[in-house]
């Protein structure tokens, strides 16, 4: 998920690695370094990176200037003028305050250190782990096929599909699989029933080998898409987090990081029933174009009606954004292509905007065009990108 940097001073840091840090701001560093371990890293990354050939003898107005060079270089182009490609369109809808976030630049000397550790960054693909029940663990990448046993169930990964087939249940208990799909992939799964599940970026699955005969439960955290076999006698049940969904026969999106403070449950055909394990007299029913958002910390409920192809797009290879902040864009966009946002604008982060783009395009495409609105620029080193 994008890292959230609080503010600091640069000249705190420049100060004391050239030790010039007075008390005070000595202080003020270890506090912050003790907030998390994302400071400690960024701390550690600038003292790399002058230990690795930047001068501590120059000025700081000399690195001032280097650092304009530096972002002139690697800012992507922006044109005023330009027209957006009709598959990728983005208005700017407003402005809204979001919660400051900043992310301090280093002072680079004049030469492009971007050239010398600037690597291409890709779209996601189909890359996932599978744990079984003994504890085994297999990789599951595009380039790896093969078929397995456990349980009395078949198992067939064909690159980018894990199959369940040939189920026959063993007497004891019922063996259960993970399959884990990490940032920067996406994996399609078929259960034993023949469901169809299509896993995102930072999601896990756990799953029965085969299901039982009243009930087939799974527990999901992250974002999948399913469409449900039908079995009257069998409801099947998605538990995320306090929330579970029923159904019998089906095609919905479940969206439940552990991070974000909601989950939301989109119908797209059929009917499906929202609950909570905790308090099962609170119910939503929904219907196809129903969407139920659970507020985690209040415990709440609320169904509005929305366009599912929004929020199913991913599926089918697109990003489709509709009124959305850019952090919340460039936080999904992360996952997918496994890059760390930081924003150095607290007025940025609260853009909006609405777009369709495809999910497959090189990352740097995808932020030519959010560019092109003339209200955000880029800058990219490495795998961090600090949006200005």
């Amino acid at each position: 998920m994008p890292k959230t940097v609080t503010i600091i001073d640069f000249e705190i840091i420049w100060n004391q690695i050239h030790y010039t840090i007075s008390d005070e701001e000595q202080a003020f560093l270890n506090q912050w370094l003790e907030e998390s371990a994302d400071h400690r890293k960024f701390y550690e990354s600038v003292k790399r990176f002058y230990a690795d050939g930047s001068s501590f003898k120059n000025e700081k107005k000399d690195i001032d200037r280097g650092w304009k060079d530096f972002g002139r270089k690697t800012k992507l182009r922006r044109n005023k003028y330009s027209r957006l490609l009709s598959y990728a369109s983005f208005t700017l809808l407003g402005v809204v305050l979001a919660t400051a976030i900043y992310f301090i630049l280093p002072r680079f000397e004049k030469q492009s250190v971007v050239e010398e550790v600037d690597i291409p960054i890709k779209p996601g693909s189909s890359k996932a782990t599978l744990i079984l029940d003994n504890g085994e663990v297999y990789g599951l990448s595009e380039n790896s096929e093969e078929v397995f046993s456990e349980g009395g169930a078949q198992i067939k990964n064909t690159g980018d599909k894990l199959e369940y087939i040939a189920v026959t249940p063993e007497e004891g208990e019922v063996r259960f699989h993970t399959l884990e799909v990490p940032r920067g992939g996406e994996y399609f799964l078929v259960l034993s029933d023949g469901t169809k599940v299509w896993l995102n970026s930072e999601t896990t699955l756990r799953y029965p080998i085969h299901f039982e005969k009243e009930e087939r439960k799974v527990e999901l955290t992250g974002e999948a898409y399913f469409e449900v076999t039908e079995n009257k006698d069998a409801p099947f049940r998605v538990t995320s987090g306090e929330q579970i969904v029923k159904v019998l026969g089906t095609k919905f999106n479940i969206s439940s990081f552990p991070e974000d403070a909601f989950a939301l449950t989109t119908l797209v055909e059929g009917k499906v029933e929202v609950t909570l394990d905790k308090s099962p007299e609170m119910k939503q029913l929904l219907l196809p174009r129903d969407q139920c958002r659970f507020e985690k910390e209040e415990g709440t409920f609320s169904k509005k009606k929305v366009d599912p192809y929004q929020f199913i797009a991913w599926k089918e290879g697109r990003f489709v954004f509709e009124n959305e902040s850019l952090s919340d864009i460039m936080k999904t966009l992360s996952k997918w292509y496994d890059v760390d946002i930081f924003f150095n604008s607290e007025k940025a982060s609260g853009y909006r905007f609405t777009g369709n783009l495809r999910r497959y395009d090189n990352f740097r495409e995808i932020l030519k065009k959010i560019e092109k609105t003339n209200e955000v620029e880029f800058i990219i080193k490495d795998r961090q990108i600090i949006v200005k």
